[in-house]
C-alpha cells in the first residue's frame, strides 16, 4: 500500500473518530434535556369506586352503585350490610327520626342480607342521583311516588311495582311488618335485568368525591383544622354519636345509647370520613300515618358544613346549582375537599338545629361533659 493510501486512511479513522466523540457531546443527556417520564400503573385492571375511592376490578368499579333505603327505629335493630356499604346518608324524617340510603358498590355477595328496607323521601331521590345509582326501596311518600314514577332515577320498589316484591324481595319473622322486608344484590340484580335497566355507570356523569392518593391521606393540616374525637349530630330521636379509634383510624358509630351493630357479623359499624351538610328544611302540609308531617330536606343550592377524617374536623362549604348536578365541597381556602378512600357517612343537618351540634376534642373531654353527677 502506498504512502499517500496509509495517510488517507489514518485521517479517515481521525475525522470519524472526531466526529463521534462530537456528536456524543452533541447529543448527550443534559440537565436541560427533557427527560421522558415513565408512568407505570399501579392498579393494572383496575378502577377507582366513585364510593370509596379504593380499587376494585375495573369491570366492578365501572358498574352502578346500588342504594338501598334503610329504617332506623330503635325496635328494627340490628340493620344489615352497614359495614359493607360504601356511602351513608343519614337525614331527619318525619317525627324527628333518621333514616339512612346505604350505597354498595357492585362487588357485595349476591346473598348477603340487606336491610330492613323502608321507603324513600323525596330528598333520598335526589341523593341517589349524584351517584347514578339503582334505588332501592320499600314504598315512598306521596312527592317521593312522584319523583320515582318519572324517569329520573331508575328504582326497585315493591310497593309502587308489585311486580318486584316476589323477585327482589323477602320477609322474615324477626321483626312486625313492614319492618321485617329484606333483599339481596342477587335479587336486585334480577329486578334490573326484568326492568331492562342500564347496568354500566355513566362515565360521563361528573363524580363527588375527590379522594387521597394511595399514600397520601388527608390528615388535615390546613388552617383552621381542630382534634374532634366525638362527634353528636343533633338528632333528636336516635341520638347518635360517632368516636374517633385511633388504632384503626375510623370513626365508631353509637346511637340509641350504645354501639350500632352490623346485624351480618356482630361488629359496630364505623366509618373513615364523616360529612355534616348544612341544609334548609321546612315541615310539608302532608303528614305521614302517625300525623307527624314531611319534611323537605333541600338539596340544591350552597350552604355549610364540616368535614371529619383522622380525629380532626374542618368547617366546609357545599354547592350544587341543580338537581341534575352533583355536590361538591370546598375547604375554607376555596379549594375542593380531598376526602380519604373508605366508608363516608353524610348526616344532612338542618339549619335551624345545626347550632344543636356537639364536638369534643377528646373522648375524655366528652366523658367529663356527659356524666350524670
Amino acid at each position: 500500500m502506498s504512502k499517500k493510501a496509509i495517510i488517507a486512511i489514518i485521517i479517515a479513522v481521525v475525522v470519524l473518530a472526531g466526529g463521534g466523540v462530537t456528536a456524543y457531546f452533541l447529543l448527550r443527556p443534559t440537565d436541560e434535556t427533557p427527560k421522558q417520564e415513565v408512568v407505570v400503573d399501579k392498579h393494572p385492571g383496575q378502577a377507582q369506586s366513585i364510593l370509596t375511592g379504593q380499587w376494585l376490578d375495573k369491570n366492578i368499579a365501572m358498574q352502578r352503585p346500588i342504594a338501598v333505603m334503610h329504617e332506623n327505629e330503635k325496635h328494627n335493630h340490628p340493620l344489615f350490610g352497614l359495614n359493607s356499604s360504601g356511602v351513608i346518608y343519614e337525614c331527619p324524617v318525619e317525627g324527628s327520626s333518621t333514616r339512612f340510603m346505604v350505597l354498595y358498590d357492585n362487588n357485595i355477595p349476591d346473598d348477603m342480607k340487606i336491610g330492613n328496607v323502608r321507603s324513600a323521601r323525596p330528598y333520598y331521590c335526589y341523593f341517589n342521583h349524584e351517584f347514578d345509582a339503582i334505588f332501592v326501596n320499600w314504598g315512598a311518600s306521596v312527592r317521593a311516588i312522584d319523583i320515582l314514577r318519572s324517569d329520573y332515577i331508575d328504582n326497585i320498589s315493591g310497593v309502587i311495582d308489585p311486580a318486584m316484591d316476589s323477585v327482589c324481595f323477602y320477609r322474615t319473622n324477626d321483626h312486625a311488618s313492614p319492618s321485617n322486608v329484606y333483599t339481596d344484590r342477587g335479587k336486585i340484580m334480577a329486578g334490573v335485568q326484568q326492568k331492562g335497566y342500564r347496568t354500566a355507570l355513566d362515565e360521563s356523569k361528573p363524580k363527588k368525591f375527590t379522594f387521597a392518593e394511595d399514600d397520601k391521606p388527608n390528615m388535615l393540616t390546613v388552617e383552621g383544622a381542630m382534634d374532634c374525637a366525638v362527634i353528636k349530630p343533633y338528632f333528636f330521636v336516635n341520638l347518635p354519636r360517632f368516636e374517633y379509634d385511633a388504632a384503626t383510624q375510623k370513626y365508631k358509630r353509637f346511637q340509641f345509647g350504645k354501639e350500632q351493630i352490623d346485624g351480618l357479623d356482630n361488629s359496630q359499624v364505623a366509618c373513615d370520613n364523616i360529612i355534616f351538610q348544612d341544609v334548609d328544611s321546612h315541615d310539608l302540609e302532608e303528614h305521614d300515618t302517625a300525623n307527624s308531617p314531611y319534611i323537605w330536606i333541600e338539596t340544591t343550592g350552597s350552604g355549610t358544613g364540616k368535614y371529619f377524617t383522622k380525629g380532626k374536623m374542618i368547617d366546609i362549604t357545599w354547592k350544587r346549582p341543580t338537581e341534575n348536578d352533583v355536590t361538591k365541597y370546598y375547604d375554607m381556602q376555596g379549594n375542593e375537599l380531598v376526602i380519604n378512600q373508605g366508608r363516608t357517612w353524610i348526616c344532612t343537618t338542618e339549619n335551624k338545629f345545626k347550632e344543636k351540634n356537639q364536638y369534643y376534642a377528646t373522648i375524655e373531654e366528652y366523658n367529663a361533659a356527659n356524666t350524670k353527677k
